[in-house]
C-alpha cells in the first residue's frame, strides 16, 4: 500500500513538473495575445509591439530556462522557444510595427541558426565516436546506438534519437544476414509478425492515396503533411519488420539474464532470479490484461510462450515507452529449445 502511494505521489509530482515547464510559457504567451487584442494596444501600438516582441523572444525563453535549469529537459529547447516566439510575433504584431522583429530576423536569427547547426554537428561527431567505441565491444547496432546516444543526450532524448537512427539504419543500410549465436533465438520465421506488418504497410499506402485526394480539395498543404506522416509510418513499420531478423532474443548464462527483443521497438531484460515459470502455449490471452503481449502489434500477433515472473517488471516499448507486467506473452521459433535452455539456466541460478 505504501509503495502504491509513493508511486502515485511520484507520478503527481512529475505531472506537476511538466505542467510548470510548459504551462508557464503558454500562460505568458496567452497574456501577450490578450494584450495585442486589447484597447490599450490600440492606443500605444508601437511601444507595446516592442515590449511584446522582447517578451516573446527573450523574457519567456529566459523564464523557461530558469524553470528547466535543474531538470532533465534539454537546454537546447530554449532555442526552440525563441524560434516559436519569432513565429508568434510575426502573426500577432501588425506588419507596420515589426521593425524591431525584422532586425532580429536579419541579424540574430542567422547567428542562432549557425549555433544550432554547430551544436548538432558537435553532437553528431560525439555520437559517431561513441558508436565506434561501443561497436568495438561486439554489441549489435541498436545496443551500440542506444549506449552512444544515452551518453551524449539525456535518457528520453537518447531513446528517441536511437529509435529514429535505427529506422534509417534498418530501413536502408542493414542488408547483411545476421547469423544466430549460441543461446540466441529468432522469433520472426514462423510467426505472423512479418505478414501483419506487410499488411499494415499496404493498408496505410492505399488509405494515404485516398485521403490525399480527398484532403487536397480542402487544403494542399494539409494533404501533403498527412501523406508525409503516413509515408514515414510505413518506413517505421518496414524498418521494424527488417530488424526482427537482426536483433534476436538472447539467454545470457554468464550474466544470468534473459533479453527479449521485438526488433528495435521492444526490449525486456529479465534476471533469471525473477522468473517463476516458462509456459509453452498458444492459448488466447485473458481480457483482463493479466498477461501482456510483448509484440507492438498486441493481440493481433501470435505467441507461443508465456513467461511468468515472481515480481512485477517493466519493459521498454518504442520510443522508450514503458509497460508493466508480471506475465509476458511472446513468440519464439524454437520454443522447446528456448524453454529447455532458460529453465536449465534458472535451475543453475538456484
Amino acid at each position: 500500500m505504501l509503495i502504491v502511494k509513493l508511486k502515485t505521489m511520484k507520478q503527481l509530482f512529475i505531472s506537476r513538473n511538466y505542467l510548470l515547464v510548459f504551462g508557464v510559457p503558454l500562460l505568458l504567451m496567452s497574456i501577450l495575445f490578450l494584450v495585442v487584442n486589447s484597447s490599450v494596444f490600440v492606443k500605444y501600438p508601437e511601444e507595446l509591439s516592442l515590449g511584446i516582441t522582447l517578451d516573446l523572444l527573450f523574457t519567456i525563453p529566459l523564464v523557461y530556462f530558469l524553470i528547466i535549469r535543474k531538470k532533465e529537459v534539454p537546454k537546447v529547447t530554449v532555442v526552440s522557444l525563441f524560434i516559436i516566439g519569432i513565429v508568434i510575433a510575426s502573426f500577432i504584431i501588425p506588419k507596420e510595427h515589426q521593425s524591431f522583429l525584422s532586425q532580429i530576423k536579419n541579424f540574430i536569427l542567422p547567428v542562432v541558426e549557425l549555433g544550432v547547426f554547430s551544436f548538432l554537428v558537435f553532437k553528431g561527431r560525439r555520437i559517431r565516436q561513441e558508436l565506434k567505441s561501443k561497436s568495438s565491444n561486439n554489441l549489435g547496432f541498436y545496443n551500440a546506438i542506444q549506449l552512444a546516444t544515452s551518453t551524449v543526450f539525456p535518457n528520453k532524448i537518447g531513446e528517441l534519437l536511437a529509435t529514429e537512427i535505427s529506422v534509417i539504419y534498418y530501413g536502408f543500410l542493414a542488408w547483411k544476414k545476421r547469423e544466430l549465436k549460441e543461446n540466441e533465438f529468432s522469433y520472426h520465421k514462423n510467426s505472423t509478425s512479418v505478414s501483419i506488418l506487410l499488411g499494415l504497410i499496404l493498408v496505410i499506402l492505399i488509405e494515404t492515396i485516398a485521403v490525399h485526394v480527398l484532403v487536397e480539395k480542402w487544403s494542399v498543404i494539409v494533404a501533403w503533411i498527412l501523406t508525409v506522416l503516413s509515408a514515414y509510418t510505413c518506413l517505421q513499420l518496414f524498418s521494424l519488420m527488417r530488424s526482427l531478423s537482426k536483433i534476436p532474443t538472447e539467454i545470457d548464462r554468464v550474466s544470468k539474464v534473459l533479453t527479449l527483443r521485438y526488433g528495435f521497438f521492444c526490449k525486456a531484460i529479465i534476471p533469471f532470479e525473477n522468473i517463476k515459470d516458462v509456459e509453452v502455449t498458444e492459448k488466447d490471452l485473458p481480457t483482463d490484461k493479466s498477461i501482456v503481449a510483448f509484440s507492438v502489434l498486441g493481440s493481433l500477433d501470435a505467441h507461443n510462450v508465456i513467461l511468468h515472473l515472481k515480481e512485477k517488471a517493466v519493459f521498454k516499448s518504442f520510443y522508450g515507452i514503458q509497460k508493466t507486467y508480471t506475465s509476458l506473452a511472446f513468440y519464439i521459433d524454437d520454443k522447446h529449445q528456448f524453454k529447455n535452455v532458460l529453465e536449465e539456466g534458472c535451475i543453475n541460478q538456484k
